[in-house]
């Protein structure tokens, strides 16, 4: 008892030591006329005619890469092909080994090769001197020597395998409900496949992949966040599921996620938090992080001691962060495996002027306050520019840095949030400057009615790899586009790449108005275009057909934007409530009873989760 009162004597010493505008030219809608002829010089032949001029994998110009660069590479070595119609399966005794074994030998099996003793050998082990995660591969020609995988832990291996049937067999991972298996394939080429995660901690939840523990673990998600843990046959994953975000009002007895943010100078709240902390830790002691982070509001103590230390640091993060690090140094010897994390949103994006996070804390810093239709990294945007600086200094003092980023519009989830040009970008700007996990936020209620599936597997492919190439990430969105929507796919590439290089003109945050970086006259220019490659994706879709229509929710919001009728708004909803999905953020599903369907459809309810 005495060590405990004088732990928190300790830890209270230890604490007393509007968002920006956009100065791009498109920031506001465009009200010039512009005629169809003119915008359609604009968009190249490949977008106005897939069929004749089929979408390209244009190398870029020049590729940046940096030391810490370690994405999946094969080593530049003579390599030599061979099919493979049987094989031999070894691995190790854990549930984690015997797991990928069984997926090996299912997913080869289902592709027709066979499983026989004398065979070409695959060998599975883990090898705990290697990264967590990480994989090293060796593919033999010979039978006997074969293809080792070794993890650095069960995970590890596990990935490793799957890269084996991703490589080797054509197999793709694409959603919960679509795989692609190619039958009678299998051809290893020798050689050596390295690989060790850039982000350590890759978190994720989109709607549907976030339920499904086999997709995320198959595209190397290793946290489930709020929404559990993985089975330890998977190999269990960072379990932050008790105390994951906007926990301060929760831990100081003062409320909840929502509540306004408690005075962080008062010792009685700071000894309370240690004792959640501390008593969520000895109930599960599983866990290997917890969140000790403001409230989701902009309501922050600014009494007089508060007010101090904000004006001394510079920024409220100061005075949060010396409350998290005083949390931090309470546990850290009982509990050495747990990371404590703590926000950096909103008011307490800039980084403080003198207190440091202690070793085990890690910043969350979130990009709420961006533009998200150009790069993060643009600096002609005042919003990027500012999240860039802190960032910047962020990472001079932490080397451990989460980054919260937003991935779709929460206030209008089903038009087109034009993004697809940015997000490898803006990854591999994260993995330059100390990100050592992400967390890409997506529409998490529903199914999409836009392109939420697409973005979600692209999302946990640049989380795995955020240093591929241009050539690569187009490689990944067309297997995925051709799968999922059949043999009109093209025609829905060339509409994502139109809207998507309009949007990079302007910018668009994450509760702006569909029309706010690509304008209504753009729209209408391209509006009988856009409606016959809708049609066409559709017409040739095939067993698709039900893809493409959910997808083409996205054109039929902005048609009713450009032209209001409300019998067609009446069928839209219908056909929207049918299949269950989400006007918005706050599981919005259900439209008001006063709504007006005779208007735009952005204007048949008002906002209010977060605004």
């Amino acid at each position: 008892m005495a060590k405990k009162h004088l732990s928190i004597l300790l830890a209270a010493l230890f604490l007393f030591p509007c968002l920006a505008g956009c100065n791009r030219s498109n920031d506001s809608i465009d009200t010039t006329a512009t005629t169809k002829e003119d915008t359609m010089n604009d968009i190249t032949d490949a977008q106005t005619n897939p069929e004749t001029q089929p979408v390209t994998e244009s190398e870029p110009v020049t590729e940046p890469k940096t030391e810490a660069e370690t994405r999946p590479a094969v080593k530049e070595e003579e390599k030599i092909s061979r099919s493979i119609s049987k094989v031999r399966i070894l691995a190790g005794d854990s549930p984690t080994e015997q797991y990928a074994a069984a997926e090996l030998t299912d997913y080869l099996t289902r592709m027709g090769v066979t499983m026989a003793e004398d065979a070409y050998t695959i060998t599975l082990s883990i090898d705990p001197a290697m990264p967590d995660d990480s994989y090293h591969m060796v593919v033999r020609r010979k039978n006997k020597e074969g293809t080792t995988i070794t993890g650095g832990n069960g995970r590890g291996v596990i990935y490793g395998a799957y890269r084996f049937l991703e490589e080797f067999g054509g197999v793709r991972f694409f959603t919960p409900n679509l795989e692609v298996v190619p039958e009678n394939k299998l051809t290893i080429t020798t050689g050596v496949i390295d690989y060790e995660p850039v982000f350590v901690k890759r978190s994720f939840d989109w709607y549907p992949n976030r339920t499904s523990q086999d997709w995320m673990v198959k595209n190397g998600i290793n946290d489930c966040g709020w929404y559990g843990a993985f089975d330890e046959a998977v190999g269990g994953n960072w379990d932050s599921s008790i105390l994951s975000a906007h926990t301060m009002g929760i831990i100081t007895g003062t409320g909840n996620g929502a509540s306004p943010n408690p005075c962080l100078t008062d010792p009685e709240n700071l000894a309370k938090a240690i004792a959640y902390v501390r008593k969520v830790l000895e109930k599960n002691p599983q866990l290997t992080g917890v969140s000790v982070s403001q409230n989701d509001n902009n309501s922050y103590c600014q009494c007089e001691r508060c007010a101090a230390i904000d004006a001394e640091e510079g920024s409220p993060s100061g005075t949060l962060l010396r409350f998290v690090n005083a949390v931090a140094a309470d546990i850290a010897e009982d509990y050495p495996h747990v990371v404590v994390d703590t926000f950096a949103y909103m008011y307490t994006q800039a980084a403080p002027r003198i207190t440091k996070p202690l070793p085990n804390v890690a910043i969350r810093l979130c990009s709420i306050r961006c533009h998200f239709t150009h790069p993060i990294s643009d600096h002609e945007c005042e919003r990027t520019a500012t999240f860039n600086h802190d960032l910047q200094e962020w990472s001079k003092i932490c080397n451990n840095i989460y980054i919260w980023d937003y991935t779709t519009n929460y206030r209008y989830f089903i038009p087109t949030f034009a993004n697809f040009r940015v997000m490898r970008e803006n990854m591999q700007y994260f993995a330059d400057h100390n990100v050592t996990g992400m967390f890409p936020e997506g529409n998490y209620s529903s199914t999409s009615g836009e392109f939420g599936e697409l973005r979600a597997y692209l999302l946990a492919k640049l989380m795995m790899d955020p240093y591929m190439t241009e050539r690569e990430y187009n490689r990944h969105m067309n297997e995925f586009l051709q799968a999922y929507y059949g043999d009109g796919w093209e025609y829905i590439r060339a509409y994502i790449d139109a809207t998507s290089a309009k949007a990079a003109d302007g910018c668009q945050s994450i509760y702006d108005e569909p029309f706010k970086a690509i304008g209504e006259d753009y729209y209408r220019a391209m509006e009988d275009t856009f409606e016959s490659w809708w049609s066409r994706a559709e017409e040739l879709a095939g067993d698709r057909v039900e893809y493409v229509k959910r997808s083409r929710f996205q054109w039929r919001y902005i048609k009713l934007m450009l032209h209001p009728n409300k019998e067609e708004a009446e069928t839209f909803v219908a056909d929207v409530t049918a299949a269950g999905i989400a006007w918005g953020e706050g599981d919005l599903r259900t439209l008001p009873a006063d709504a007006d369907l005779s208007k735009p459809p952005h204007q048949w309810f008002t906002f209010t989760w977060w605004l």
